[in-house]
């Protein structure tokens, strides 16, 4: 636009802020009746320019002021719910018995925490970090480990399906995988170490709800962060469909024969899919219990969907609607083909030893499309 214009006279002042800092620029051409600017011109647009400066300091003030006590509300909310677990409550987890990886089928990519107390649970997570030398290699303190072991549970909330229970299968598929695979067993401790945390952590404060949900009810967290709440906070959930999207990138690095594991862009990618398989593992699982489980995560949407109809007057999606469960077989069914199956098949591609991981995969995925049958028929009866 500038450049087409004919400029006869021109006055530029600097816009600046409460401590002398230019955060802008004023800028006057071409008087209405043709003539030069005067002293007293430059002297009205200063005083324009110091009003803005002031202007934008005070709205930049503001905004930083509203930011911290977004903070204040998230740190506040944070605080009331979690606390470090107590050393007395270390110290009797560290005398506790803990048994072989193979009594407690820690290597088994079937195991499954049902029926398991809270002890069990823990135990078992003692005895994978032990394996992966949190003590012999790293000297972690034993009852320090325990301690931080018991906050970390304590960090989850009781939620239906994204609770400790969840971080604890992930975090025994993860060293499943790492025990399984000869090409795992090759990475160095510390990044074996670093999966298994990344897996223990990983959904750390899930309330149960996704990023729309808490973006909707105007949460702590949806005022703070505009997008991904949830991944702002300290949890990182799945976004299948940006796995779905990354499997793609994925793909063109196997079809190309150029996967290298020592170079670190390549091994991000695999630690990533990695993390993927681990989360995604329940579906895997024995028909026994990746049904129940299937019903767990269902069951979380639905109440989300729930505080929708009461909390926000709106109609929750599908995937959501208790109304609609009986569909669930058939999203099941499409879930596993747009997301599960493309991650195990390629991971069986890059790692040998986790073909159990695709098969109960493909397995399941005929159970459920089984029931899809069956309803149909029912349908018809009906």
């Amino acid at each position: 636009e500038l450049e087409r214009v004919s400029i006869t006279a021109l006055l530029c002042i600097p816009v600046k802020n409460a401590i002398s800092q230019v955060v802008g620029l004023c800028l006057l051409m071409n008087k209405p009746d043709g003539s030069s600017f005067t002293r007293g011109d430059q002297q009205l647009a200063e005083a324009f320019a110091l009003f803005c400066g002031l202007g934008i300091h005070n709205t930049r003030m503001h905004e930083k002021a509203e930011v911290a006590m977004k903070r204040q509300r998230v740190a506040l909310e944070v605080l009331s719910y979690h606390a470090v677990a107590k050393l007395d409550d270390a110290i009797r987890l560290s005398k506790c018995l803990v048994p072989s990886a193979r009594y407690l089928k820690l290597n088994d990519f079937a195991f499954t925490d049902i029926g398991l107390s809270d002890d069990e649970t823990l135990i078992c997570a003692i005895k994978i970090f032990e394996d992966a030398g949190a003590f012999s290699a790293f000297k972690i303190d034993y009852t320090s480990f325990c301690r931080w072991l018991l906050s970390v549970k304590r960090n989850y909330r009781s939620v239906t399906y994204h609770n400790w229970r969840h971080a604890l299968n992930v975090t025994q598929t993860m060293h499943a995988m790492l025990k399984s695979s000869t090409e795992l067993r090759a990475l160095n401790r510390l990044d074996k170490m670093a999966l298994l945390i990344a897996c223990l952590c990983h959904d750390l404060d899930h309330r149960g709800t996704d990023n729309k949900f808490q973006k909707l009810t105007l949460s702590p967290l949806a005022q703070l962060y505009s997008s991904s709440m949830l991944e702002r906070a300290p949890l990182q959930p799945v976004h299948h469909a940006a796995v779905h999207f990354r499997l793609k990138q994925i793909r063109q690095i196997i079809d190309t024969g150029s996967f290298d594991i020592s170079c670190p862009e390549h091994a991000d990618i695999l630690y990533g899919l990695l993390m993927t398989a681990a989360d995604l593992s329940a579906i895997t699982k024995p028909w026994n219990v990746q049904y129940k489980t299937a019903h767990l995560v269902a069951n979380e949407f639905y109440e989300q969907g729930d505080r929708e109809r009461s909390e926000l007057n709106m109609q929750p999606e599908d995937l959501k609607d208790r109304d609609k469960r009986m569909r669930l077989p058939a999203m099941q069914v499409g879930f596993i083909d747009f997301v599960c199956q493309p991650v195990y098949t390629m991971l069986c591609e890059l790692c040998t030893g986790l073909e159990s991981l695709r098969d109960g995969c493909q397995t399941n995925r005929k159970q459920w499309d089984s029931l899809i049958d069956r309803s149909s028929a029912e349908g018809v009866r009906g």
